[in-house]
């Protein structure tokens, strides 16, 4: 840091005053490193230079990479900071390279520099990995990619507890349609939305009244309104918005699809054929592509974990009415879209934790996945029901032509 006014000559005459200086920083807080070890300070003309040593900054690799996730992910929470000097430079170990750096930064050779904004306090954009490796060549690329990956994998898994709620009632759900969902194309509409909407709807004025009572104490009028914001959050400001917003016109459009398919037809024969070829392959090779993206979401791509994490809200709705369709025509596909559609909270929960992009699904892992898995639930049983009933149909009029 570049010193100006008076003092800069006793600074420079007297260490220990400008070891106490700068150890006064440190006992004030609000700094990156609390304990920094082998600190040491030094005058370069005007200029104050500290130096120190993070224990355990970086981690090695494979391949003989290091991997610094210091700013990535630090001690159980993603931390913004910002930088209160001139400039800020990282070394890396003797012999290595920077092979990748924040994107406001400056590597050179084996150092990577910071430099201060005039804007006091400018968020740094460290927010991410620094590599040292011991080459530029491709395996040193490869290897870091692969660090990188690695290490945010794993911070993701820390998150994998959360999917089990979800999973467990897809399970239910499944276990639930496979044995009674013939009965479900005996209701009307208005049975089978009071018979989804029902519990939904009771779910949420629950789960907003007991947030309202817990976190609200004041007047009637206020608790009221606290009231009717949660219960908007809960639909709005979680995984629940994207999945009814987008997934389910996503199912409408399913539905009115296999009612065209199912009724322009001559026979069963002709019309399960186009159903397969244009509603269920079509369905599953979009379902199989978000599983064959997922190592790439799961390792924290840039910017690309954001966009899997509200696809993965949006399309697990797609497996229900294609799981009625197989079920009820005997179709091996049916095993697979199980499958898929029980293990798909996985997608959400390594695309949208931790640290990540995705601003649009609450903090909470209770309110991000639980709404979520309910609202898929009712979209599901309602497309499910769909499905069995328009193949029923089809089946009674083959019989009849027959």
């Amino acid at each position: 840091m570049t010193l100006t006014g008076s003092g800069i000559e006793t600074l420079q005459e007297n260490q220990s005053l400008r070891d106490r200086v700068v150890q006064r920083v440190y006992e004030r807080g609000y700094v990156a490193v609390e304990e920094p070890t082998s600190l040491t300070t030094s005058m370069n003309g005007e200029t104050l230079v500290v130096e120190y040593e993070v224990p355990d900054m970086a981690h090695q690799s494979a391949g003989g990479v290091y991997v610094v996730d210091f700013f990535y992910w630090h001690g159980g929470e993603a931390r913004w900071f910002y930088l209160a000097a001139d400039s800020m430079t990282m070394r890396g170990p003797p012999g290595t390279v920077v092979s990748h750096a924040p994107t406001d930064s400056t590597p050179d050779s084996d150092v990577v520099t910071w430099d201060g904004s005039d804007q006091q306090y400018d968020p740094l954009g460290v927010q991410s990995h620094v590599v040292f490796a011991p080459d530029d060549g491709v395996v040193s690329t490869v290897a870091t990619t692969l660090g990188i990956g690695v290490d945010v994998a794993q911070l993701k898994a820390q998150d994998l507890g959360a999917a089990v709620a979800p999973f467990a009632l897809l399970v239910a759900v499944i276990a639930l349609l496979w044995r009674f969902g013939y009965r479900l194309a005996e209701l009307s509409r208005s049975q089978l939305i009071a018979l989804v909407g029902g519990p939904l709807a009771a779910v949420g004025l629950i789960a907003a009244t007991v947030e309202t009572l817990v976190g609200v104490s004041g007047p009637l009028t206020e608790q009221l309104g606290d009231f009717l914001f949660y219960l908007i959050f809960v639909v709005v400001g979680t995984g629940a918005g994207p999945a009814l917003i987008l997934g389910g016109p996503l199912v409408v459009g399913q539905i009115l699809l296999a009612r065209r398919l199912l009724g322009g037809e001559a026979d069963t024969t002709e019309a399960m054929e186009a159903v397969t070829r244009l509603l269920l392959w079509p369905t599953a090779t979009v379902l199989a592509a978000q599983w064959l993206l997922f190592p790439v979401a799961a390792a924290g791509a840039a910017g690309y974990d954001t966009t899997y994490g509200l696809v993965s809200l949006v399309l697990p709705p797609l497996y229900f009415l294609p799981l009625a369709v197989t079920r009820q025509w005997g179709m091996p596909l049916r095993v697979a879209l199980a499958t898929g559609l029980l293990f798909s909270p996985l997608l959400v929960v390594f695309a949208l934790a931790p640290h990540t992009g995705m601003n649009l699904v609450s903090v909470s892992l209770v309110l991000r996945y639980v709404p979520w898995s309910l609202v898929v639930a009712a979209i599901g049983v309602l497309a499910y029901a769909a499905g069995y009933r328009l193949v029923a149909t089809e089946r009674k009029r083959g019989e009849r032509v027959g």
